[in-house]
């Protein structure tokens, strides 16, 4: 049986709108990140997605703003983990990556992760009935920089033409091994066989 949730959808619009009106009216960074964690924390019903915990909760951002800034206030972008499940996430890795290596080559951005925290969105949103893309927004920029790094131009067609929503995206090109992975097996492969 499914649990049973009552979501303060106005409450979430009203978080909704001061971190809009904030990022509109060019507030400072710190601000506006408060807002977004209230908005995420909000929208998450102020709990742990993973281990549905409501103590010492915390926002956390899925792909880092150290790693790609422009990602920093997107809602989406987003998952309200509880103190001990957050240290997991930065277990392995919690500074600023090296941005000329490549991604993940530090274990500190974890393909993997991220697509099973943006499953944990989507799957929440599934279950409570809220609308993905007004309530997990992730800008067309952030959609273009998973292309970049994944491939798969389709789901971003997709996401175009309304057949995904953009966490569904999220969650479907990070949980995808990347195409360039496969065409270098095909190469390797054929070059092995000549």
């Amino acid at each position: 049986m499914k649990p049973i949730f009552k979501t303060d959808l106005e409450g979430i619009r009203r978080q909704k709108a001061a971190l809009t009106k904030a990022i509109e009216r060019n507030r400072s960074d710190k601000w506006i990140l408060r807002l977004w964690s209230r908005y995420i924390k909000a929208r998450d019903m102020y709990r742990c997605l993973c281990c549905d915990s409501a103590e010492r909760i915390q926002a956390h951002h899925i792909i880092r703003k150290t790693l790609y800034p422009g990602c920093a206030f997107d809602i989406g972008n987003g998952v309200t983990l509880c103190h001990e499940c957050h240290g997991r996430v930065h277990a392995e890795f919690n500074r600023r990556p090296d941005l000329t290596l490549p991604l993940g080559a530090e274990q500190g951005d974890d393909q993997d992760e991220w697509a099973f925290l943006f499953g944990l969105l989507r799957d929440d949103a599934v279950l409570r009935g809220l609308d993905e893309d007004e309530f997990y927004y992730l800008g067309d920029h952030m959609l273009k920089f998973s292309v970049r790094c994944q491939g798969y131009e389709d789901f971003y067609d997709g996401v175009m033409r309304g057949e995904m929503s953009r966490i569904k995206f999220a969650h479907e090109i990070w949980r995808t091994m990347p195409q360039i992975w496969y065409t270098n097996l095909i190469s390797e492969l054929v070059s092995l066989n000549m």
